[in-house]
This record gives C-alpha cells, structure tokens and sequence, in this order.
C-alpha cells in the first residue's frame, strides 16, 4: 500500500489549488479543498466514483499575524496532491529538491451522502498549500476574511 503511495504519479487539486492534472495510481486526485475554523477540520472532495467521495482531517487554524514563527517558516509548495481511501493517507509532492520529497498525513474517508452534518458545514476553499520538511507540518492559506487566515497539521516528510 505505502508503496503505491510513493510511486504514485503528480496528481491535482486543480480547482482551489491551481495545480496540473494527472494521476492514475492507486490514490485519487484532490480536486477541491477547504478548511473550516469553525470546526477545526479541512476536507477534500475526491476525484472518485460519483464524485460524492471525501477525506478530511483535522487542523489548526489561526491568524497569519498571530503566529510569527509560523510566519518566519520556509514550507514549500505541493505541486500534486492524492488521498487514499485504502490506507487513509493523503500524499502531497512537494516543489523541492529533485522533486521526488512527499508529505503524507492520515485522513478520514467518507461519503458525503453518509455525513450530512459535513457536507452542511461551511468550510472555506484553500487558495495555496505548504509543506515544510523542517516543521514537519502543512499550512492551508484560506480564502477568508483578511486573506491571512491559514490552517496547519504535522505530516510525515520523506524523499521518494
């Protein structure tokens, strides 16, 4: 399984994220994802099936401005980005190196018909993504408010 992971291919979360289409491992391309404050979770919609498939996982959110460390960091961005429903793990590339450093982190995969409390909340699209190998975290930047509101949650970061 992990495997499969590690060779999948440079997937997409092409909608919020702006990245390039492609992927056809085991895991499945991210083509949307939010994060909500409110709920302190980001959940990603899931090129799957009929299209009703999800992942989410929990997360910190906070203030760019209340956070300088964070701030200070020096994450770098996912170029590719896929959920496994398998082995319930999310697996970013990251625009580093030789191109070959991931981040994985453990989500939870659902079906939105069998969660309607998440599909009613208002979670907030992501308009960029992060990576640091040095933190060991991601960081969301979300589309809200001032434009500084970010989301972050640890991830494991290795070279393929």
């Amino acid at each position: 399984m992990m495997r499969t992971l590690l060779h999948a291919t440079a997937a997409a979360a092409a909608l919020t994220l702006g990245l390039g289409v492609a992927a056809v491992a085991a895991p499945v391309p991210v083509k949307a994802l939010n994060c909500d404050g409110d709920t302190g979770r980001c959940t990603a919609d899931l090129q799957f099936g009929d299209g009703r498939w999800k992942a989410d996982w929990g997360v910190t959110v906070f203030h760019a401005n209340s956070r300088a460390a964070a701030v200070a960091a020096a994450p770098v961005p996912v170029k590719g980005l896929n959920c496994d429903g398998d082995t319930g793990r999310c697996t970013a590339d990251l625009q580093f190196g030789d191109g070959r450093w991931k981040a994985d982190w453990s989500v939870k995969v659902f079906h939105a018909n069998s969660r309607a409390a998440s599909v009613a909340a208002a979670p907030v699209p992501v308009k960029g993504l992060n990576c640091d190998g040095d933190t060991y975290k991601c960081t969301a930047d979300l589309q809200f408010g001032d434009g500084r509101w970010k989301a972050e949650w640890p991830v494991n970061v290795f070279h393929q």
